[in-house]
């Protein structure tokens, strides 16, 4: 049998090939962390295109594991000296400065908090709940100015009280009594109606119930359960591979234990059941899967640059936006669970980032302090490095 040679355009083509393989390989072994292509600047790439063997195979490229990164040894120190447990953050200008674990992640055991440690995060889940329904608007399916009326005909004042003032804690809703029995989200609601209201919508009163009605909100006007929602439209496109909720975390191996100081004492304290908090505090992350979706928002992956904006301007004088502070320089958001603190803040400019994981719920110093003293000395080791740049302004938080 007689095979004609390849022609040039055949041999152009397979050139063509190798090359966009290569490329795709080489994509692949970036660190989690590092910028989404639809951001990061191209650095320009020679690929000279090498014969293979007829029986060659193609390996898939597998990404690096996360590991500790300490290029501040003044901020090591510093959270070193605070007795820190948890794991830390801290990204500027697109490079880890420092992401390592502190202490105990089992204090009996004593293993240690690791940088893929998962931490419950508590109230910060309300920003992610904040991008669901602004990611609902921005698909027109609803309007933070939407009535909760026109989803929930039965609500108390539900005419008066709209999205924006349950996203703002301003609803005026006297909110569902947390117990420690297992519930369904529906029948959350159901107490949330029930309870009524304690004023008219316009002054802030934080409240879980708020998010808890537009958790089931997200679920009633997507038509999925809340989880497999926030999975694909949240969680997968922000990269955020250890996120779940409380169903899960135990089967984590390296999950945390998280302990309260009474005494002087380390006590594990007692969990509610967290269907309780479904909406407004069950679930659990990493510090990287936090950063991953600050980023994401800032780089208008996840909502519209003008949700964003809606999302990050305070709806009241207690700074709260929809799901973070709004402070002067940097936005932030806080949550507390038996036995877990977590402060999660990011500069106006999307520059740095820090995310603070703790388990131990009662530490000797407030995180947002400590995030407020990275921002000092990051500076400090900025001016140091540039001392000839007198044109170069250093902010209080970049």
């Amino acid at each position: 049998m007689h095979f004609q040679q390849p022609n040039w355009r055949y041999r152009l083509g397979i050139l063509i090939l190798a090359v966009v393989g290569i490329g795709g390989i080489l994509a692949m072994t970036t660190d989690l962390l590092q910028p989404s292509p639809r951001t990061a600047k191209p650095t320009p790439t020679t690929v000279v295109a090498k014969p293979k063997p007829a029986n060659a195979t193609t390996k898939t490229a597998v990404k690096r594991p996360l590991s500790t990164v300490v290029n501040n040894q003044s901020l090591d120190r510093y959270m070193t000296n605070l007795h820190f447990s948890g794991s830390i953050l801290v990204v500027r200008d697109n490079r880890i400065v420092l992401r390592k674990g502190y202490g105990w992640r089992n204090r009996k055991t004593e293993l240690p908090n690791e940088v893929t440690t998962p931490y419950y995060i508590g109230s910060a889940q309300k920003a992610v709940i904040a991008t669901a329904i602004l990611q609902l608007q921005d698909a027109g399916k609803l309007t933070v100015d939407d009535p909760v009326s026109k989803f929930l005909p039965n609500f108390p004042n539900g005419h008066q009280i709209k999205l924006r003032h349950l996203l703002t804690h301003t609803s005026g809703l006297i909110g569902h009594a947390e117990t420690n029995a297992a519930i369904t989200p529906k029948a959350l609601v159901k107490d949330i109606e029930k309870q009524g209201i304690r004023a008219q919508p316009g002054q802030w009163h934080y409240l879980d119930s708020n998010y808890t009605v537009l958790a089931y909100l997200v679920e009633k006007v997507s038509g999925q359960p809340l989880m497999p929602y926030l999975e694909k439209h949240i969680f997968k496109p922000a990269g955020m591979a250890t996120t779940g909720t409380y169903q899960t975390f135990d089967q984590i191996a390296n999950h945390s234990t998280g302990y309260k100081i009474k005494n002087g004492v380390y006590t594990t304290p007692t969990l509610p059941d967290l269907s309780q908090l479904y909406g407004c505090g069950n679930l659990y992350m990493t510090v990287s899967d936090m950063y991953r979706f600050d980023h994401a928002l800032m780089t208008n992956r996840l909502i519209s640059k003008a949700a964003r904006k809606t999302m990050l301007t305070a709806g009241s004088s207690s700074t709260y936006g929809m799901g973070f502070y709004a402070n002067p320089a940097s936005y932030s958001s806080h949550g507390v669970l038996s036995g877990w603190n977590i402060a999660n803040n990011f500069s106006h400019n999307g520059q740095t980032y820090i995310v603070i994981m703790s388990n131990i719920q009662n530490g000797v110093k407030s995180y947002g302090q400590v995030a407020s003293d990275i921002y000092g000395i990051l500076n400090r080791a900025e001016t140091k490095r540039t001392p000839a740049l007198s044109h170069q302004t250093v902010v209080s938080s970049r």
